[in-house]
């Protein structure tokens, strides 16, 4: 009875998960992705003129002096490159850098939906990117302005 109450738990939390993609994390391994608005949906729902909160936990498997955010909007399978004010994840996050192999981190980004960005459904892959170009974590997303 209680292997089944357990099992009932972990079922249900997982189906209301975020659902997204590991696109490609080569140094590092995902743990867990969180978006403010987006725990129980397929798709993350974002309205124009409020703020969001991206935040993701992965454990580093490499050793890395740097961590850069790089962000792209994939629109009707192409990648479009969208601009990160302050790309130095060391700097504007709550990461230490040099990372170390083994240790795990937590990296928030907030986002904000521009009243002018136009209505439309498109992923988002979010990279960290260590030192040698790689990346450490790269997550897709499927988003909807609206």
């Amino acid at each position: 009875m209680f292997s089944t109450v357990i099992l009932s738990v972990i079922l249900f939390s997982q189906a209301w998960a975020l659902k997204y993609t590991d696109c490609g994390s080569k140094t590092g391994k995902i743990i867990n992705v969180q978006v403010t608005g987006c725990e129980n949906s397929d798709v993350c729902e974002f309205k124009r003129g409020e703020k969001y909160t991206y935040d993701v936990t992965f454990e580093s498997l490499t050793e890395s002096e740097k961590l850069r955010t790089v962000i792209y909007g994939i629109v009707g399978g192409v990648s479009l490159p969208f601009p990160v004010p302050n790309p130095d994840a060391c700097e504007h996050s709550d990461i230490e850098c040099p990372l170390q192999n083994g240790q795990t981190y937590n990296y928030a980004y907030d986002i904000e939906v521009r009243k002018s960005y136009p209505a439309l459904q498109a992923d988002v892959k979010w990279e960290l990117k260590d030192d040698k170009n790689q990346d450490v974590v790269c997550v897709q997303l499927p988003v909807k302005i609206v």
